[in-house]
């Protein structure tokens, strides 16, 4: 009997434990309950308050609470299912027990059902006041959402600074019911765990107590042990103790391979099937075993990053490509594709600044572009430019390198000094000191300079002096300039013949002596020169006729001078066909003069100047007559003779400057004895003693030479006759003839001191004993 109420007092104190725990979980529901509804009531206070709630939103906000009420409900009815489920087996077990004790079994059992429709009573009693309190809340948000849409229009100015508080109040009101919920579940999961344990002491008291009976050898000692853990024997089966319980959640903590999974089933022998890890393949299935833990071998495979991608578990685009990567459970899906390195960088996909540009780039995995400092240009090193591929500036001398490392330009540029007699003359222009001569450059490939600077060089052609730094000056007869430079040849300028004597300066017009014992000259075109038409300009030349014409081929101007009778005169033609004429010079002898010839100062030397001079037939005399200029050929300083022979006619000079000759020549002719000659000719003796080496030729009057003539004319080669001369490249002597209208044309070769003679042409001209003088371009300009 002892025994059997003991047995009652610990069913009873089952019981009131089972009631206890069932109060601990109505009334933990009951606080959950009542801090849901604060919070929502919180949530509806704060968006009332703020009048900033929109219809929109708040039904949005009514869905996503409605949304965790169907989750709890959902969650609740699973839970009630377990506890169900346990109270069942607890009743089986004290059934069990009642049968093994026999007259307490019954009550033992009433009480167990008792018990457990209490606590069914209990659930449906917490199930209808939570639906009553979801009714509250439904009607609540449904009034307040009436209420917000009736004021929306009055608070539509403010609507758009309250969005950006209702997005917060939303996620603080989403995340509170999230957390509530994890509280309710992990709160139901300890009472459930308790319950387990109470459960579990509970069938070893009775598994103790029926031991205890069996051993004194009562009514009940037929009762034996089914020798297993947990199990006793009832005299028909062996019935086994309350199964053990797992958790509600597997923890991810403590299997790392799959996703933390709530499960519907938690009794021991339940299974519950977790999915892999994002990034993994395969299955997870766990049993919850004997002691209530989870035991299983998750089977997850890690899946393979796709082309261009890295980072398994977790994929992602690989440094400098970009794309959208998505794992479906069994395999990545997307590609990945290279982008392009920034300005001023290469070596993708680090994409490293190019030489001579200094940046960081960095490759942000989220926005997928290049980020960190851009690469811009490095600044050169002092006395460098070029950035960046710096070089040194002119004047200075280094070797520079990029040093990736350091993003930096390494090595220096110094400073390279003129060289000899130069000094700086700003930047990188060396310039040669007085009294020196010549230019230096910089030269950018040896970084050195290039050139000279000299004390002067030899003077040019037909000029005369120390040298081109001290001075050079034009020989006589010559024009020009002679300046140093300081660029080859160092000099520039040149000491040339009289226009008349070089054969580059031809103007294309002549002018012509109309004949024998004329008074006029005309202009014409070198076309024109044979004819008598047309002419440009006329020219009276003096009052009475004048014997011979010839003009001043050292001015190369528009000066020319005529012999009447035994005047000379000095004569300037303008441009408007009018003659400043002058009285020149005036022979003391008597005599008759006719031929007349120029000699040009070139036929001097420095060493012994001279200014010009006229040489003249003296006709019947038999003598030449030389009429020397002072400087500035303002008169006749000074005559001296020559004697030839009788019937002096044309006379003229051959200067070597002019011919290429090794000598001066002088040349002269007769009517008497057709003869033509030459001589070598020293000008600067100043004497007839200086006209030696005569050599004498004949010609046939009419046939190679003058009937009657007047004037010799001497052209150097280069200057044409006419236009179109066939013999312009020789040197040419021409007569004329006073009685024919036509010109000789002999040319003249050179053998040792004498002249050859060899006949070329006779050409007929306009007007007898007429002829042409060839105008350079400077004396033509003189007067057109």
């Amino acid at each position: 009997m002892l025994a059997l109420q003991q047995a009652d007092q610990v069913a009873n104190s089952k019981i009131q434990t089972v009631a206890a725990i069932v109060e601990v979980v109505n009334a933990t529901r009951a606080s959950d309950v009542a801090a849901l509804s604060a919070s929502v009531a919180s949530v509806g206070v704060t968006v009332s308050s703020n009048a900033a709630a929109t219809a929109t939103g708040l039904t949005e906000l009514s869905a996503a609470i409605a949304m965790e009420q169907v989750t709890a409900n959902a969650q609740q009815a699973a839970n009630n299912a377990s506890l169900i489920t346990t109270a069942a087996s607890l009743a089986t077990s004290i059934a069990g027990v009642g049968a093994a004790v026999q007259a307490n079994t019954a009550s033992i059992a009433i009480g167990l059902v008792q018990t457990s429709a209490a606590i069914v009573g209990l659930q449906g009693a917490a199930s209808t006041q939570l639906a009553s309190v979801n009714s509250s809340l439904s009607l609540f948000v449904t009034g307040l959402s009436a209420t917000v849409q009736a004021n929306a229009v009055a608070t539509a100015s403010s609507l758009t600074q309250a969005s950006a508080a209702i997005v917060s109040v939303q996620s603080a009101s989403s995340s509170s019911l999230s957390a509530l919920n994890v509280s309710v579940l992990q709160t139901i999961a300890g009472e459930q765990s308790a319950a387990a344990s109470q459960l579990s002491s509970v069938n070893g008291s009775l598994v103790q107590t029926i031991a205890t009976l069996a051993a004194t050898g009562s009514t009940v000692s037929q009762i034996t042990s089914c020798g297993s853990n947990r199990s006793f024997y009832t005299g028909q089966t062996c019935l086994r103790a309350a199964a053990a319980v797992c958790n509600v959640i597997i923890d991810a903590r403590t299997h790392p391979l799959v996703q933390a999974t709530t499960c519907r089933s938690i009794t021991e022998g339940s299974q519950c099937t977790p999915p892999c890890q994002t990034g993994y393949d395969g299955t997870a299935p766990f049993t919850c075993n004997s002691t209530g833990q989870w035991a299983g071998s998750p089977a997850c495979i890690l899946a393979v990053c796709p082309a261009l991608a890295s980072g398994a578990p977790t994929c992602r685009c690989n440094q400098g490509h970009t794309g959208t990567l998505t794992f479906d459970g069994l395999y990545w899906q997307g590609t990945c594709t290279p982008s392009t390195c920034p300005a001023n960088s290469a070596g993708f996909p680090t994409c490293p600044c190019n030489p001579g540009y200094a940046g960081n780039l960095t490759w942000n995995y989220a926005t997928q572009v290049y980020g960190g400092s851009p690469c811009v240009v490095a600044a050169c090193p002092a006395n460098a430019t070029g950035a960046p591929t710096c070089s040194c500036l002119p004047g200075f001398r280094g070797t520079l390198a990029w040093q990736s490392g350091t993003q930096t330009h390494s090595g220096s540029c110094q400073y390279v000094p003129c060289p000899g007699n130069s000094y700086s003359s700003g930047g990188s222009s060396c310039s040669c000191i007085g009294g020196y001569y010549g230019s230096y450059s910089w030269n950018p490939a040896t970084q050195s300079y290039t050139g000279s600077c000299v004390v002067g060089v030899p003077c040019p052609a037909g000029s005369t002096g120390p040298n081109t730094g001290v001075g050079c000056t034009c020989n006589c007869g010559l024009t020009g300039l002679i300046s140093p430079s300081n660029t080859p040849p160092y000099y520039t300028g040149s000491c040339v013949m009289p226009g008349y004597w070089d054969p580059s300066s031809d103007s294309g017009y002549i002018m012509y002596r109309t004949g024998y014992f004329a008074t006029s000259a005309t202009l014409k075109t070198l076309a024109n020169a044979l004819a008598a038409t047309p002419v440009i300009l006329t020219y009276t030349m003096t009052s009475a006729s004048s014997w011979s014409f010839i003009a001043d081929k050292d001015a190369d101007s528009n000066i020319y001078f005529s012999l009447v009778s035994t005047n000379l005169y000095k004569m300037v033609f303008d441009r408007t066909g009018s003659v400043a004429t002058t009285t020149f010079y005036n022979f003391p002898t008597g005599g008759t003069i006719i031929g007349t010839g120029w000699v040009p100062a070139m036929m001097w030397t420095t060493a012994s100047p001279g200014y010009g001079a006229i040489v003249v037939g003296g006709y019947s005399t038999g003598n030449m007559y030389v009429l020397l200029f002072n400087n500035g050929k303002t008169a006749i300083s000074g005559t001296y003779t020559v004697p030839y022979t009788s019937e002096v006619y044309g006379t003229d000079v051959i200067p070597n400057q002019a011919s290429g000759f090794t000598y001066h020549f002088a040349v002269a002719y007769t009517r008497n004895s057709k003869q033509m000659s030459s001589w070598t000719v020293d000008m600067t003796v100043g004497s007839a003693s200086g006209w030696t080496n005569r050599y004498d030729n004949s010609f046939s009057g009419g046939s190679t030479g003058p009937s009657n003539g007047a004037q010799a004319i001497y052209f150097p080669p280069g200057k044409q006759l006419y236009a179109g001369d066939p013999y312009v490249s020789m040197n040419r002597v021409v007569m004329t003839d006073t009685t024919t209208a036509f010109l000789y044309v002999w040319q003249v070769t050179q053998s040792g001191t004498a002249l050859v003679w060899t006949f070329l042409v006779k050409v007929a001209v306009a007007n007898a004993g007429g002829y042409p003088y060839p105008l350079s371009v400077n004396s033509y300009n003189a007067i057109s």
